[in-house]
């Protein structure tokens, strides 16, 4: 069993969470991308250390497939689970590092390992939305800046219910206007723009890897909708902005950028 390492926000009776980081070494656009360390820190470490500045996390874990990402994380100080390569997602990947944690949790959050500048306080927000006991799953969602992100197929949309539930997920516009009544509200007002961050309940994490890919998920290629499908609801937690991940070369250059490039930073990119 692995140990996580404690957190300095977390107050005695408040719920126990975890964030768990999947950091698979495979990457198409951006070959070993984890590993990307032209900042002066590899790239998963960046994030790791970001969700570690959640006060309402307990313990910070990053989930890896590969010897490299494993001995350098360790060299950060973070808590590293080694897990199988073979998984179809990350969020099979925090299922398996999760299970491997010893105590007791009442939250489990999938953090991409490549988004390092998720704001700390929107993820504090995504805890929160478990202190009502209804909810099982919950996600991330912000304000579409502009009416352009709305037919960006990059950008996922969300509309929720009057409870704040997730109805639908896509890559298209939504809701569609193409049958707009005079006086409807612009669509960029009905929707948000979705943030890749789950939380679970520990059994509802289980629930959710146990269903297996659903139609709707192949269709829009978002795992998201699996729970939907399947008559499960998701809570949509407000988040104050859409944070820039990390999946092309351009993407990392702009973040590097940002944070400053700092002379003789090894990319380890081989």
């Amino acid at each position: 069993m692995s140990g996580a390492s404690e957190g300095t926000g977390h107050e005695p009776g408040a719920l126990r969470a975890v964030a768990v980081l999947p950091a698979r070494i495979a990457s198409t656009r951006l070959p070993r991308k984890m590993l990307l360390a032209e900042t002066g820190l590899p790239l998963f470490v960046h994030s790791a250390r970001n969700a570690e500045r959640c006060g309402a996390l307990a313990a910070v874990v990053v989930a890896c497939d590969d010897d490299e990402v494993e001995r350098v994380g360790r060299e950060h100080g973070l808590t590293m689970v080694r897990t199988r390569p073979e998984h179809a997602s990350g969020t099979d990947r925090v299922l398996e590092a999760f299970e491997g944690l010893d105590g007791s949790w009442d939250v489990v959050l999938n953090v991409q390992a490549d988004e390092p500048e998720l704001d700390p306080e929107d993820l504090e927000v995504l805890v929160t939305a478990f202190e009502e006991d209804a909810v099982e799953a919950a996600t991330l969602a912000a304000p579409l800046e502009d009416a352009e992100l709305l037919v960006t197929p990059s950008v996922v949309k969300v509309v929720t219910d009057a409870h704040g539930d997730a109805l639908y997920f896509s890559r298209s516009p939504l809701p569609s206007a193409s049958h707009a009544r005079p006086g409807a509200a612009a669509p960029e007002t009905l929707s948000r723009r979705h943030l890749g961050v789950y939380g679970f309940r520990p059994s509802a994490l289980r629930a959710f890897c146990a269903l297996g890919e659903s139609a709707l998920e192949r269709s829009e290629s978002l795992e998201q909708l699996r729970w939907l499908e399947a008559g499960r609801r998701m809570r949509v937690q407000p988040a104050r902005r859409a944070a820039s991940g990390i999946d092309t070369r351009n993407d990392y250059e702009a973040f590097v950028a940002r944070h400053g490039r700092r002379a003789g930073a090894a990319t380890q990119e081989r």
